[in-house]
């Protein structure tokens, strides 16, 4: 997951801050096309919007050259959703008590 610049969504009567990106591959046929999901989320993991994004020709093909594909993915759905990633999700950590 990405943390991304702060896009505010419409949901149950409300705007609402959606701050994190996720995104997984629903279909790769393993030659010319993968389709990825996306969803956009808040700080609290509330899912706020859905969709899907299309990687095909040569995108497709040229996908993983610089050896993150991950980041790759991130970012070219990033921009496909117009989206700016400003770092990776990181979980907040529980205090331990000595």
């Amino acid at each position: 997951m990405k943390t991304i610049q702060s896009i505010n969504l419409w949901k149950d009567g409300s705007s609402r801050a959606a701050s994190i990106l996720k995104m997984f591959i629903s279909y790769d046929d393993l030659n010319e096309q993968a389709i990825i999901q996306d969803q956009l989320l808040e700080e609290s993991f509330v899912i706020l919007g859905t969709g899907s994004v299309t990687i095909a020709g040569q995108d497709y093909i040229d996908w993983g050259s610089t050896g993150d594909p991950n980041a790759e993915i991130y970012a070219y759905g990033a921009a496909a959703l117009g989206l700016t990633i400003t770092g990776d999700y990181v979980a907040p950590q529980e205090e331990t008590q000595p």
